[in-house]
């Protein structure tokens, strides 16, 4: 019978675990401190349509983390948001004709089946934007009150007032405004809008069919990027040890967001460690709601058992970007079944020789 591991051999095999941080670009130990829990928080999803595979290859990735990590008798405190307010839900909802409300709940508790089916273990907290107003709109506050955001037709954070913004994601200013401008983010430049068109909002304006919330700012709806700030400060403090995402994610929402958290606590790093993981191509071209590519979980769930579609995504190496093939899928699948049926020989027989020692012994 196999023994388990020594608290010391556990010790070891967290302190050779290595991380690639997308900021410094090295690969970096992630010693706990003292009795403390790892702190870990994951950008999770949009909820205006069903997860695909490439949101449930990032997410199995950080569930094997979480997984390794208290493996070795070190605990993890796993914060998982749902980014219930952005343009694309809205959007979503507004085609749709339904309220913004239900297709986000619809759609984040179909999120929820889909990694339960491919056995993940939840987050200790999923919080959603929604129910964070209060919080969002006093950090917003205190950025303006210490100088870090101004008011035009926006509230909008200063980032000439941070040193540092664009080395996360390692881009120079030409290749932040391409970025924005081909995601249609950049904006205008003016008396009444941005004083920088890589500022960008913390509270704005809704439009008259999106959802508003009071403030000493005007009635409206945060920004994305304050979203993430907020709640990861709320539920895991000033520093995280590991904050991650897809690799999409790093510029501009993971840009913004170290600049706002470092601005508002007045502590850096925001995070020990940034781990991004590669994107999930398919047909060459990334996968993604937005140009319509996807492969969802619940169709990669029609062609094969939910331990193969687990099988092959944590497969692949976290930070690389790889290409979906159904080929690949169905390898996952011969190969499942063949262990079980290797499994199932076994413990046949297992249960005969045991069977055949009783009567020997009598």
């Amino acid at each position: 019978m196999p023994t388990r591991p020594s608290p010391r051999a556990r010790a070891d095999a967290l302190a050779r675990l290595r991380l690639r941080d997308t900021l410094t670009q090295r690969n970096v130990a992630l010693a706990p401190r003292g009795r403390k829990p790892l702190t870990l928080y994951v950008c999770g999803v949009t909820p205006y349509d069903s997860g695909h595979m490439g949101h449930a290859f990032t997410f199995s990735m950080f569930d094997v983390l979480v997984r390794f990590i208290e493996s070795t008798g070190v605990r993890v405190k796993y914060v998982q948001n749902v980014t219930d307010i952005d343009d694309p839900l809205f959007e979503r909802a507004r085609r749709d004709d339904i309220d913004w409300r239900d297709l986000a709940e619809r759609e984040t508790q179909v999120h929820i089946r889909d990694m339960t089916v491919l056995g993940w273990r939840p987050p200790d907290v999923m919080p959603r934007a929604s129910d964070e107003i209060k919080r969002i709109t006093a950090a917003a506050s205190r950025l303006k009150a210490s100088g870090y955001a101004y008011r035009t037709d926006a509230l909008y954070f200063d980032i000439s007032k941070y040193r540092g913004y664009g080395r996360l994601s390692h881009r120079t200013r030409r290749s932040m405004l391409r970025k924005l401008r081909d995601e249609s983010l950049l904006g205008t430049v003016g008396p009444e809008a941005k004083r920088d068109l890589l500022d960008f909002p913390l509270w704005r304006g809704s439009a008259p069919d999106e959802p508003a919330w009071p403030s000493k700012f005007g009635e409206g709806r945060p920004g994305w990027h304050i979203e993430c700030s907020v709640m990861a400060q709320h539920y895991l403090g000033p520093q995280v040890d590991i904050h991650g995402g897809g690799r999409d994610l790093v510029f501009s929402h993971h840009e913004s967001e170290r600049a706002q958290s470092e601005s508002l606590t007045h502590k850096a790093p925001f995070a020990r460690a940034w781990v991004h993981t590669g994107m999930v191509r398919y047909n060459g071209r990334k996968m993604s709601k937005s140009l319509g590519n996807l492969v969802k979980v619940s169709q990669a769930l029609q062609r094969a058992p939910a331990a193969a579609v687990r099988l092959y995504l944590i497969s692949h190496r976290y930070r690389r970007d790889w290409d979906f093939e159904w080929t690949g899928l169905l390898r996952s699948a011969r190969f499942v079944e063949r262990m079980r049926k290797f499994l199932a020989d076994d413990a046949r027989t297992s249960k005969h020789g045991g069977a055949t020692q009783r009567r020997c012994g009598r």
